[in-house]
């Protein structure tokens, strides 16, 4: 990647830019919400909206904090690769952007307050319990059936085909298709 693509570059879906002085806890939600969805690109050192060239080598100390994001601000850690782009900043002086390179994870990530971010669009986008729910159903962290059945009772099971299940397993006598699991027993 140069300087001149990640200059031309629209934010998008795949694709953030932020400043040097953001903040650890607002870097980790764009970070997670490219690891929960498509993944991503996100180069630091230049600011969003007027894509003023700072860079990362002269700023030694938030650079240090905001390479640590993925470990202390992500839950669980997200594996994130990182490109230094060679660059001339605002200043005129030889720097680089740092490119942190984000993959789509198996894993439903989130920030340090245990909130969790999607990346629809241009855009981090916080999700609500039920669409954090549906991520985990999504990516088999969960699954639908663990769900709890609200107004479920004890009598809502058929004890007689549990007993007769229980009776054919103790006896090895149990082959049954899923789909057609009432026709076997």
């Amino acid at each position: 990647m140069t300087i001149e693509e990640i200059l031309s570059k629209e934010e998008k879906q795949t694709f953030d830019r932020k400043s040097i002085n953001i903040s650890p806890k607002d870097l980790a939600i764009p970070i997670v919400a490219f690891a929960n969805a498509d993944g991503g690109d996100i180069a630091i050192g230049i600011t969003d909206k007027t894509r003023r060239i700072e860079g990362v080598d002269f700023e030694t100390k938030k650079l240090n904090e905001l390479l640590r994001v993925p470990f202390d601000f992500c839950n669980p850690t997200i594996k994130v690769g990182i490109e230094k782009v060679p660059c001339v900043d605002e200043k005129g002086r030889e720097n680089h952007v740092l490119v942190m390179h984000i993959e789509a994870s198996p894993q439903v990530h989130a920030n340090q307050a245990d909130d969790v971010f999607l990346r629809v669009g241009d855009k981090s986008k916080l999700q609500t319990f039920e669409e954090r729910l549906q991520l985990n159903y999504d990516k088999g962290e969960r699954y639908f059936e663990d769900k709890a059945v609200p107004d479920a009772t004890i009598d809502d099971i058929d004890m007689n085909f549990v007993k007769n299940i229980q009776i054919r397993l103790v006896m090895g006598k149990v082959h049954w298709n899923i789909s057609k699991k009432t026709e076997d027993l």
